[in-house]
């Protein structure tokens, strides 16, 4: 048997090679046992690097991130942002495999295989994306204060979407039809929403937008609206969870969303005739009107319901025997609407506030591949009235 410079000790009636170390970050000598010499000294190694970088911490990964995600990431971030991330917190972090592991011992390897469950358990890449987009910034945050000795970040490898999951996304977005926008602009006359139907259907705002929407915010002159701020239903979170539900006005999805959108001057004229009935029925409420100068609003002045609005618009598409459909899509109908007429994916861009044009494309390829085809299609009759010249 080789020599060792160890020692054995005998801990629990088992036998152990020992070393007892010492380090200028140690108060006191630290006892270490291994079963085998090699055992032995890969813990030495391991805990002299460790202290070397002045890692000496027992916190789990679970706790360290709560307590940086709400301490840290979310101090200054919208409402609905924060209440988002607490939800991707409390459903993939909080008593997760990866949550009772310590800070110091957790590596790429333990969140890859984490990723890599959950996508067997069926969840979506866009999932993991979202849970990434917390847990990246959590590593970096601890290695940038010498909670780890390594930042492996950018080591973990996020799956990607197969092509039977890209169609699918594509198939989540569904325009009406040019046929079916008519029957649905047809069945909304005289609905207490039409107005809301059709300038979603006409400007391409979001909903949030849409909801947000103050009387100063259209120039009738010009017949643009201004889009500067969104409403959301969101909850205060914090550490112990979810309480006091409320309506918040915040700041758009992104920089690019803050944008002047130009409407068509017959929707300008609509809401012009929708202002003046507004005003008849604020004078009928009186006191009991409260006076937000929102576009759409309900009888007494405050904020629609997003969820009943969404209610209205799939009974509307039941009733007249359309697909159902997600509110949103009256945003799809308009941007697809501006590809039909040639519009550049560009000024679509633009007008839809995406951040940038390769979102834009990506939402709307279904779109883009009929262009082409009719684009192939005009070719081939530009050759046959060639030849027949």
């Amino acid at each position: 048997m080789a020599k060792t410079i160890y020692k054995k000790k005998v801990k629990n009636g088992k036998e152990y090679y020992f070393y007892r170390l010492r380090h200028k970050n140690l108060l006191k000598p630290k006892d270490i046992y291994g079963s085998s010499v090699k055992e032995l000294e890969s813990k030495i190694k391991t805990i002299t690097k460790e202290l070397d970088y002045g890692v000496n911490n027992k916190e789990l990964f679970g706790n360290f991130l709560c307590d940086w995600l709400f301490d840290v990431h979310c101090v200054d971030i919208k409402p609905s942002t924060k209440e988002r991330y607490e939800g991707i917190y409390r459903n993939y972090i909080k008593n997760s495999e990866i949550s009772k592991i310590k800070l110091k011992d957790i590596n790429s390897k333990d969140i890859q295989n984490y990723y890599n469950k959950l996508i067997k358990k069926g969840k979506s890449v866009n999932c993991i994306k979202n849970l990434h987009k917390l847990i990246a910034p959590a590593i970096r945050y601890a290695y940038d204060n010498n909670m780890i000795i390594k930042d492996f970040s950018h080591a973990i490898v996020i799956p990607k979407d197969s092509e039977e999951k890209k169609l699918n996304k594509v198939n989540d977005v569904k325009p009406f039809s040019l046929e079916e926008q008519e029957r649905f602009v047809e069945a909304i006359k005289g609905h207490d929403l039409e107005v809301l139907f059709l300038t979603a259907l006409n400007s391409g705002l979001r909903q949030g937008e849409l909801l947000a929407l103050t009387w100063d915010d259209i120039d009738f002159d010009n017949d643009t609206i201004r889009v500067n701020k969104t409403v959301k239903y969101t909850c205060d979170v914090s550490k112990e969870g979810r309480k006091n539900c409320h309506i918040v006005l915040q700041t758009p999805k992104s920089e690019n969303s803050n944008r002047i959108v130009s409407i068509p001057s017959f929707l300008t004229k609509r809401l012009q005739q929708y202002e003046l009935h507004q005003k008849e029925l604020k004078l009928k409420m009186a006191n009991l009107y409260e006076n937000n100068s929102l576009v759409f609003c309900n009888m007494y002045g405050k904020y629609l319901d997003s969820s009943n609005i969404r209610k209205r618009f799939k009974r509307i598409l039941s009733n007249i025997g359309l697909q159902d459909r997600k509110f949103h899509d009256l945003r799809h109908t308009f941007a697809t609407r501006l590809f039909e007429l040639g519009e550049e994916p560009k000024t679509v861009q633009e007008l839809l506030g995406h951040s940038n044009v390769a979102t834009t494309l990506d939402i709307y390829t279904h779109v883009l591949e009929g262009m082409k085809k009719k684009a192939a299609s005009k070719l081939n009759d530009l050759y046959k009235f060639m030849g027949a010249k």
